[in-house]
């Protein structure tokens, strides 16, 4: 009988996670993390988290220190 994992939210979240921060042709498990992946990733974090919804009362503060 093949093997079967649990599926979690937590554990796709910290797949992605890991996706998403990991360094741009860094190994993960034996195959290379291409630029376009972390963008998918982190665009699919992004929309979980509720960050670009509209839901977020939180402003984004640019700050010059020039």
């Amino acid at each position: 009988m093949p093997c079967v994992h649990e599926v979690t939210p937590e554990h796709v979240l910290g797949e992605l996670a890991d996706i998403a921060f990991a360094e741009p042709g860094a190994e993960r498990g034996g195959q290379a993390i291409k630029v376009a992946d972390k963008l998918r990733a982190l665009e699919l974090l992004y929309k979980h988290l509720g960050l670009g919804d509209g839901q977020t009362t939180e402003g984004v503060v640019i700050v010059d220190e020039s």
